[in-house]
């Protein structure tokens, strides 16, 4: 997929959960179902939990499990991509969606 390739090439993708760093440092792991970044940090012994987790906050009382996440992101990688990025998204993603014959997306973007 192009989208993939210029999101790797700006160190915008998703790495594998097996990559996580587990030394305390602070990752967003993705939620596949909502498609959200969690906010998170590998606790080898949290207070209220019965082993080794993803935790979101200090003494969290929930943990997340490696599985929870289908990837993760390094918070001190992202960063703001200029307009050139954009636009190489843009066509990246409308060569994707032609190649995968996704209609519907290509019928929003000729409605924009």
């Amino acid at each position: 997929m192009h989208v993939e390739r210029v999101l790797r090439e700006y160190g915008q993708l998703l790495r594998p959960m097996n990559e996580a760093p587990r030394d305390g440092k602070r990752i967003l792991g993705h939620h596949p179902r909502t498609r959200r970044l969690v906010l998170c940090y590998w606790e080898t012994a949290p207070a209220a939990l019965v082993g080794p987790v993803w935790i979101g906050e200090q003494d969290g009382r929930r943990g997340y499990l490696d599985r929870y996440f289908d990837g993760w992101l390094d918070p001190q990688d992202l960063r703001l991509l200029d307009a050139d990025a954009v636009n190489r998204l843009l066509v990246a993603y409308i060569d994707d969606a032609r190649a995968g014959d996704y209609t519907a997306a290509l019928k929003l973007l000729e409605q924009a």
